[in-house]
Parts: C-alpha cells; structure tokens; sequence
C-alpha cells in the first residue's frame, strides 16, 4: 500500500492491495493461454466518485473509492430491484475482441430473477414468464449484433436451468425455465421454456 493510501485507509494498511506476481506470470498472460472465458452478465454497475466518507468497515476495496450512482430513466426488473442494460452484453464481447485478443468465449451465466412469481401461474399451472422471455430477447439480440461484428462468443446459457437454491437468498428469487414446486418437487415448464426451445430449434427467432 502506497503512504498516500496509508493515510486515507488506516484501519487497511496492514492488507496487500495487489496480488504476488510469481517468476513467468507476466509472461503466460502476454502468451494468451486462454482456452475459453465464461462471461457472468445479469446487470451492469454504476458507479460515481464518493460524495461521502468511506466506509472504514467495507472489506471491499473498490468500495473505498466510489459510490454506487443510480443513473435516472433506467430499466428496472420490479421484481428484483435490478437494472436492466442489455447492451451490457455487446459491450463485454466488443471489448473482448478489441482489447484482449477476441479470446473464444460463452456466455456462461445471465438472468432474471424475480420474487413471488407464483403470481404469474396461469389456470394451466404454468408460469407465463414473458418478462423473461423480453429480457432473454433483448439479451441475445445484442449478443447476435456482437457475433455479427467479430466477436468470439460460441454460445448463451441462461442461469438457470431449473429454480434452484441460492446461497444469498434459498429459493425467494427464481430464475429457470422450469419452475420447482418445493413441497411436491413437481417441475413445470414456464413459457420462457418453450419458447428457448424453439429458439434453439430454429436458430433464431
């Protein structure tokens, strides 16, 4: 830690801030041995310089030198308190191919999560998730303008497959294509299902 940080950040003075760089680490980044990156995207962070003091508990660092910003007119998903940016998407796969070689690359997790959604069970018994099926749409359409433009990127896996347990919150926020009943264990094919399914039988949509 530099004297100046030091100063501002005593209660982490005593903390490394950098990683230990071994003999031939700089050398095997430089070479590019990358076989593949799984890319996480569910929402973007927005951040401002702090307009308040820093947090002396936060076992955060990037924490002590901005604020998150809540940028006005934003898409929200009401029923996660996220925001919504799929453009978020083409800009991490863009920046791949300009900036680190267009390394080979899937999209590994994206998501919406939503609370409650029993309420969206239609007299059929399935979820009509067609928020989700706008936020998968919106989502591949920008990840096919990337494609389209040089990107790298060989496929899309939604998170999740089925609603599963969360370490953060068990089963409030639900994300799959197939609903889990926690008490009879019945699976359930939402909307957003079938519709991924002719997606990926028709290549497109």
């Amino acid at each position: 830690m530099t004297e100046s940080a030091e100063k501002n950040f005593p209660a982490y003075s005593h903390l490394p801030q950098m990683p230990v760089v071994q003999s031939g680490d700089c050398e095997l980044l430089a070479a590019g041995k990358i076989d593949l990156l799984g890319i996480n995207y569910y929402q973007p962070r927005r951040v401002k310089a702090r307009m308040t003091a820093i947090n002396p508990d936060s076992p955060f660092l990037p924490d002590w030198f901005f604020e998150n910003y809540e940028m006005p007119g934003r898409k929200m998903n009401p029923y996660r308190g996220w925001e919504i940016y799929e453009r978020g998407i083409y800009d991490i796969l863009i920046n791949l191919r300009d900036n680190y070689g267009n390394i080979p690359s899937y999209i590994s997790e994206n998501g919406m999560g939503v609370e409650g959604e029993h309420r969206f069970i239609g007299e059929d018994g399935q979820v009509k998730d067609d928020y989700r099926i706008d936020f998968i749409r919106g989502h591949l359409q920008w990840i096919h303008t990337a494609i389209a433009e040089g990107s790298n990127c060989r496929g899309y896996h939604l998170w999740t497959f089925i609603d599963n347990w969360s370490w953060m919150n068990a089963y409030k926020n639900r994300y799959g294509f197939i609903s889990l009943d926690l008490e009879s264990q019945q699976r359930t094919v939402k909307k957003s299902g079938e519709w991924f399914a002719n997606v990926s039988r028709n290549n497109g949509f």
